[in-house]
């Protein structure tokens, strides 16, 4: 009954532009046939919409059968979840994706035309999180490094523990990685820092004691897009540090001058070693002047505006 109310509600509406954010509640992934017939009436109810001359703008900022698949090697269902994301996505009048590589896949993968598709860039992240002080001299002593995320990826941990085993063990740069299950990361030195999950209320104290967030690319999936990881570390005013085979990434930061491009480890400590106060100031208030527009909403507005023009010709 809740979900015939929901579609009748969604159908009968007096709204005629609708934002949609993707996967959200709508994710195509099915682990059962029931949940697909579910689904197949949600688009059904989406599809009615458009039908009634309704607009729909599709913001996609995670693509999770594809994730799966890069990470795990499997997505449960794949074909029925396929059938589920392409009649989300057929039912857009608008879909807004981070870059051009985002749109090209789905394009190719479900017949879509590529006039529908606009671009955020980048992930808005509204947390208040403290941006650093405006200390010149907070780069002189140790140089604290933050990387965080969710250990329990495999593909992850395997990236982490073998860009730290390439790194020289030098007691001025301090590693410090934050995440679920940090523990799991084998790697034993006395540079390497670990902490488990912590509170939103504990990161500004984090952050502030830092100098660089660290960004790797664990699999190809990273390339549809940028992370949370990195906006949060660009919204508390901390420079990134991010390898140049993450192409997509790479391109944001030599855009936004917010950070270090690196080959390897060893390439990164050297460049770290000739990175001067005053250098690494102007990264700290290019990261800030980024942050604030990330906080703000800036590309997510933008987008918006841009679909808006689009649904209105």
């Amino acid at each position: 009954r809740s979900l015939i109310s929901f579609i009748s509600n969604l159908v009968f509406s007096r709204y005629k532009l609708y934002i949609v954010l993707y996967p959200g509640t709508y994710s195509p992934i099915v682990k059962s046939f029931k949940e697909f017939i579910i689904k197949v009436l949600i688009s059904l109810g989406l599809y009615f919409l458009r039908l009634l001359g309704r607009k729909i703008i599709l913001y996609v900022y995670d693509l999770p059968i594809e994730q799966n698949i890069f990470v795990w090697g499997k997505v449960p269902k794949e074909r029925f979840s396929r059938i589920i994301e392409m009649m989300f996505l057929k039912n857009a009048s608008v879909i807004l994706v981070f870059n051009i590589l985002s749109s090209r896949w789905l394009t190719t993968r479900y017949n879509l035309d590529m006039n529908r598709f606009e671009y955020f860039e980048l992930l808005d992240y509204g947390s208040n999180i403290q941006t650093l002080g405006k200390k010149k001299d907070r780069y002189l002593d140790k140089i604290v490094i933050i990387f965080s995320g969710a250990f329990d990826n495999p593909k992850l941990r395997e990236k982490i523990e073998l860009f730290l085993q390439n790194c020289s063990e030098t007691m001025n740069i301090i590693f410090l990685l934050i995440g679920k299950n940090s523990h799991l990361i084998k790697l034993t030195r006395s540079n390497v820092k670990k902490l488990n999950e912590v509170d939103q209320k504990s990161l500004p104290i984090i952050y502030n004691r830092s100098n660089f967030g660290l960004v790797l690319k664990a699999s190809p999936y990273y390339e549809f897009g940028s992370t949370s990881k990195f906006s949060s570390y660009i919204h508390s005013g901390l420079p990134v540090l991010v390898p140049q085979d993450y192409w997509y990434l790479s391109t944001i930061v030599k855009k936004y001058s917010v950070g270090i491009i690196f080959k390897d480890c060893q390439d990164l400590m050297n460049k770290l070693s000739r990175l001067s106060s005053l250098d690494y100031y102007l990264l700290v208030e290019n990261a800030r002047s980024l942050g604030y527009k990330i906080q703000k909403g800036y590309f997510f507005k933008k987008a918006i505006l841009k679909a808006f023009k689009k649904v209105r010709n």
